[in-house]
């Protein structure tokens, strides 16, 4: 994985490189579902990408209360990944080797955000 830096707050953050990585895998999966999936390609691109932007818009905001809020909502679009990477997975509509690799990564980066939330919560109720 090739990491490029800026002087953005969401570089710093293993989650922003992990959902990157996971909306590209999901931006190559999208282009291997048969035709008549159309439904399935948007939505699982759509949530993708609205995981990594909401990491990246969290990251980048100032209160403790601003960031945990998009988390949250990176951790809902993420696990709306997980639930079509399931579907088509279980519909064989791609290998399943790469929808399992795409949910471990979907997992992965949940798991993060589930941690940014409680830091976030935690900083904000002391605030």
């Amino acid at each position: 994985m090739t990491r490029t830096t800026t002087g953005f707050a969401h570089q710093r953050l293993d989650a922003f490189h992990i959902a990157m990585e996971l909306t590209i895998g999901i931006e190559r999966l999208a282009a291997d579902l048969p035709r008549g999936h159309a439904d399935l390609k948007d939505q699982v691109r759509r949530a993708a990408s609205a995981t990594m932007r909401n990491i990246t818009e969290g990251a980048n905001r100032w209160a403790p209360r601003d960031k945990a809020a998009r988390f949250v909502i990176a951790r809902g679009e993420c696990g709306e990944c997980d639930a079509v990477l399931e579907m088509v997975q279980r519909l064989r509509l791609v290998p399943a080797s790469q929808a399992r690799r795409l949910r471990q990564l979907a997992h992965r980066v949940g798991a993060m955000l589930t941690g940014l939330i409680q830091r976030h919560h935690q900083a904000d109720a002391t605030e």
